[in-house]
């Protein structure tokens, strides 16, 4: 479930995207302290082989809704609902891009096997999905990396925004030393809270940061589409 902890990191970031004119408005009273609201479950649907499935319940039983080769905002998970999978179904060969926000936006998660999101730490959370092949290029999301030439520990996010030395992005605080642009992006990534007065550097393309003296000193970013 989407907890308070999540929502009051979001309405920094929110905050901090006013200050630069991405979001209209920037206040802490529309952070709830309540979890996010639950759908009600549904009947699930007959589902092809070649799907992945979304499941509410860890056990990969319950209500469930198939997704074949495609991009689905929260008005294509009907039969699921929002914030409600609890596990994934992934095929072989396929891979599946969940993200936290409508959208494809926020935090993301790439899963290419079964996987149980409450152990995942993805729990009740996917409010749209991408799916495609497991060779294909990652088209949906920014990709940040500990080392350079893309390699070691990672994670995606998509359109939005991260302070990286606020809870639950605390592990990457200064630490990341390349990053993979996919085509129409835009990464602002800074060495502070990003719209105030820090050092800053903008990606459009796939980039090692040493290059450009950022190498370990990013804080915070935000991702926007062109």
């Amino acid at each position: 479930m989407k907890t308070k902890e999540l929502g009051n990191t979001l309405g920094l970031v929110v905050c901090a995207g006013a200050a630069l004119g991405l979001f209209t408005a920037c206040s802490g009273a529309d952070v709830s302290d309540e979890p996010l609201e639950e759908l009600g479950t549904a009947s699930s649907e007959i589902i092809a082989a070649n799907e992945v499935v979304l499941h509410d319940l860890s056990s990969f039983s319950g209500a469930s809704q198939g997704f074949g080769i495609g991009r689905y905002t929260l008005a294509d998970m009907a039969i699921i609902g929002d914030n409600t999978a609890s596990a994934i179904t992934v095929p072989v060969g396929l891979r599946a891009t969940a993200f936290f926000g409508d959208n494809f936006g926020w935090d993301v998660r790439v899963f290419t096997s079964d996987t149980d999101l409450a152990a995942a730490g993805f729990d009740n959370t996917i409010s749209s999905l991408v799916v495609a092949h497991a060779s294909d290029p990652q088209l949906d999301a920014v990709t940040f990396y500990e080392n350079a030439n893309f390699s070691g520990d990672s994670f995606a996010f998509g359109v939005g925004a991260a302070l990286l030395f606020a809870s639950p992005w605390t592990a990457w605080d200064l630490r990341i030393s390349s990053v993979r642009v996919p085509p129409g992006f835009k990464v602002t990534i800074s060495d502070g809270w990003i719209g105030y007065p820090t050092n800053t550097r903008v990606l459009t393309a796939d980039a090692n940061l040493a290059p450009l003296s950022f190498d370990n000193k990013v804080r915070s970013f935000i991702i926007e589409r062109l």
